[in-house]
């Protein structure tokens, strides 16, 4: 019989696998308000090996990012935070090149590499006020800058987001909200914010994990102790970005964009408390490119093949100050 964990995860990747064609969804970190002013530093690696677009074309890629939060009480009733990070992500393209397709966008090829390394920086400012024992509203503005190096047009998306939570018992807490942010060259997109935080015993936790912008990952988390866990995690990852204005005339200034529905397995390590270390792989499932012109007309879309990948994560607390 299918463990009802496993089924409520297994639904939440069968909303995400569809919604990773165009679509935007968040999942955030559901921590309990803390009335210190504490915070925590975050550093990540991940490793996508080669994969092949549906036209045939390969790529790979690597990012490495560090960020944070600090976070406190002003009152009894409101918390105010800042949540920020940066990631640099190198793709690495070897395309097809089949003899007799034009240098140009309009087939299932690409013409050239559509780019080369990209930096994102979030910026998150957010206020949760405090409804008795139970109930909290949380509101944030989050910001993302993201460009291909060498880009000089505007790069800047921005939104607002809020989330209602509700401590269900002293195990279980969950979250709801609506986010509306910008797009680079689109419309304003809106999309359903989640979070969640279930221990369901001393040895199995659910809950979710990400950021206010673009993405997110449900996690389960299994072991004896807080020692070593094992976890199983689905989530999404989006990120839309600005050209430089290099190449043909078609995609400068343009923009890019890589969605995909990653699936892992790995280890929790506790470094001591608070502080924990990540290690996992699995797959990039539903994934696609994407580049439009610099008026967000399309030039090239294609799905790619699941792209296997390893990933290490590193979290350090500090305070309580």
């Amino acid at each position: 019989m299918q463990h009802p964990l496993s089924s409520c995860l297994c639904g939440i990747l069968a909303l995400l696998i569809p919604a990773s064609a165009g679509a935007q969804f968040s999942m955030i970190d559901d921590s309990a308000p803390r009335f210190e002013w504490r915070g925590q530093l975050q550093a990540d690696f991940r490793n996508q090996f080669k994969t092949k677009t549906d036209g045939g074309d390969k790529f790979e890629s690597w990012r490495i990012g560090l960020g944070g939060d600090f976070a406190g009480p002003i009152n009894e009733s409101i918390l105010v935070g800042i949540r920020g990070g940066y990631h640099y992500t190198r793709y690495d393209f070897h395309l097809d090149n089949a003899p007799g397709v034009p240098s140009r966008y309009g087939s299932s090829e690409l013409p050239k590499d559509p780019w080369g390394s990209i930096s994102t920086i979030d910026i998150t400012p957010n206020t949760t006020i405090l409804i008795g024992n139970r109930f909290s509203i949380v509101g944030a503005v989050p910001i993302r800058w993201s460009a291909e190096t060498g880009a000089e047009k505007n790069a800047f998306a921005a939104g607002i987001s809020a989330l209602v939570r509700w401590q269900v018992t002293d195990t279980f807490q969950i979250g709801v909200g609506i986010g509306v942010t910008s797009q680079l060259e689109d419309s304003a997109e809106t999309f359903p914010i989640v979070s969640l935080d279930w221990r369901i015993s001393d040895a199995l936790t659910f809950r979710t994990e990400g950021s206010w912008i673009q993405g997110g990952q449900a996690i389960l988390l299994w072991g004896p102790n807080e020692a070593i866990r094992l976890t199983l995690s689905g989530g999404y990852e989006r990120n839309r970005f600005r050209l430089d204005d290099n190449g043909f005339q078609a995609d400068r200034d343009g923009i890019g964009e890589v969605t995909a529905v990653p699936i892992e397995v790995g280890l929790r390590f506790r470094l001591y408390k608070g502080a924990f270390f990540d290690f996992r792989f699995g797959l990039a499932v539903a994934g696609q490119l994407r580049v439009e012109s610099k008026t967000g007309n399309k030039l090239y879309e294609e799905d790619y093949d699941p792209a296997p990948r390893i990933s290490l994560a590193l979290s350090i607390p500090l305070g309580p100050f």
